[in-house]
């Protein structure tokens, strides 16, 4: 897979794609359930979304198909991803409860995990996402906010 982002003519994201990149996330939203579009302020110059608050990191992760990500909870962080192309399964559970929630994502949908939240991303596809954090991702950070869990996947039935 190209990980080459190239300028072009053509549009980078069709309408779809667009609607779930200019969301407004609140406070209050489920952490790990897709955030509901929002309308936004439109004018005669077009159109403005806020998109996110209090973010320390921006990522694009590439995956191919059939790769596993995730496997573990954040003691504190929350992240929100969008899935610009591709498909997954996304596994969830509270932490320290049994029950597993599966949700299937598809490209232009927007997520959010919060902290003590186990996750694990299945990728059906080739896939790019853009992961916004609310810490800082360097490896020492990452590595102490993060607890790895057995494959979520593994035990949904």
């Amino acid at each position: 897979m190209s990980k080459e982002i190239k300028a072009s003519n053509q549009p980078l994201l069709n309408t779809h794609i667009i609607k779930g990149l200019i969301m407004h996330i609140h406070e209050d939203i489920t952490p790990t359930h897709k955030v509901p579009l929002e309308q936004g302020f439109t004018d005669s110059r077009g159109k403005i979304l806020p998109i996110i608050h209090d973010i320390a990191n921006v990522q694009m992760i590439w995956s191919e198909p059939g790769a596993i990500r995730a496997n573990h909870y954040h003691k504190t962080d929350t992240h929100t991803c969008f899935l610009v192309t591709g498909e997954m399964d996304y596994y969830w559970r509270n932490h320290g409860e049994t029950k597993i929630h599966k949700e299937r994502i598809t490209a232009g949908e927007l997520f959010k995990t919060g902290p003590l939240i186990d996750h694990e991303m299945v990728f059906l596809t080739e896939s790019v996402m853009v992961v916004v954090s609310e810490h800082k991702r360097d490896a020492l950070s990452y590595d102490q906010d993060i607890v790895k869990i057995d494959p979520l996947h593994e035990q949904y039935v």
